[in-house]
């Protein structure tokens, strides 16, 4: 099973822009899955998921935020913030006309889907959130500052695929075949024939112009009442067992499950992963 790639256009401050999205399972499927990926991924992470979820009889739309992937680059840095991304969230789902959907978002994805099941009549039956939630420790922001939107160049693909193991080492383990397609759907070529990220080094903007502080959202969590399962990475920088810990006993107390031995983010590829998703959504 593959794939089917579309897309659609959006509007944003600048005008329109289109985002692409990657769509397994039946058109007519009895419920829809939203992905959305982290600060500097694509829809094509979620292959694994997606696939074992349209198997089970799940729509899935995976998303390329702007800015990633197939999705068009803005032309002013300034467009790429939670608003646009939310709003492109919602016209999405508008356009696969589903009344509610399930929201599997991991980090920047999880921070988005907090955002939107926080507000009143949001269309999402449940919600899973991949190592975030509403307390973001500045140490694990500081982390990725160091290595997000420098634009690098690589002369081979051997070279671009070593940059991106070495600073995806800790989502966890994947075998051959995922490994070589996570760091395919990480990649483009110039047309000089060098190698660099597939994304928008701009989408990291705010990071360059401010220094990481802790980021909290815990009013906002309070306001969430759907069903909710947090995938916290057992040795994640990012997400604390504390906030976990206030997750499970706050807004819509969250289910944990921790992934042993891994840090920021989980990659869901692992059959454990899988699984205990598709049972959480299909309790």
């Amino acid at each position: 099973m593959q794939p089917t790639s579309r897309s659609f256009q959006s509007l944003g401050p600048e005008g329109f822009h289109k985002v692409a999205y990657w769509e397994w399972g039946a058109e007519d499927a009895p419920r829809t899955a939203l992905m959305v990926h982290g600060l500097t991924r694509n829809g094509r992470d979620f292959d694994d998921l997606a696939k074992a979820m349209a198997s089970k009889g799940w729509r899935v739309a995976a998303v390329d935020v702007v800015g990633r992937g197939d999705s068009e680059w803005l032309v002013a840095k300034e467009g790429y913030d939670f608003a646009t991304y939310v709003a492109d969230m919602i016209q999405l789902i508008a356009r696969l006309g589903a009344d509610k959907v399930d929201w599997i978002g991991t980090s920047m994805g999880g921070v988005m889907g907090q955002m939107a099941a926080a507000a009143p009549g949001a269309p999402i039956n449940k919600l899973v959130l991949n190592d975030i939630g509403p307390f973001l420790d500045k140490a694990g922001l500081a982390r990725i500052k160091g290595y997000v939107g420098q634009d690098p160049s690589f002369a081979t693909y051997e070279e671009a695929e070593a940059a991106v193991n070495a600073v995806t080492g800790a989502f966890g383990p994947m075998d051959t075949a995922q490994r070589k397609r996570f760091c395919e759907v990480s990649l483009r070529e110039r047309s000089d024939g060098t190698v660099t990220l597939n994304y928008d080094p701009k989408i990291a903007w705010q990071f360059h112009e401010n220094e990481p502080e802790d980021v909290d959202m815990r009013p906002l969590w309070n306001l969430i009442t759907i069903p909710t399962l947090v995938m916290r990475g057992a040795v994640s920088d990012l997400l604390s067992s504390e906030t976990t810990a206030y997750m499970q006993a706050n807004g819509p107390k969250a289910e944990l499950y921790e992934v042993p031995d891994v840090g920021h983010a989980p990659a869901l590829m692992s059959d454990a992963e899988i699984n205990h998703i598709i049972s959480f959504l299909e309790a």
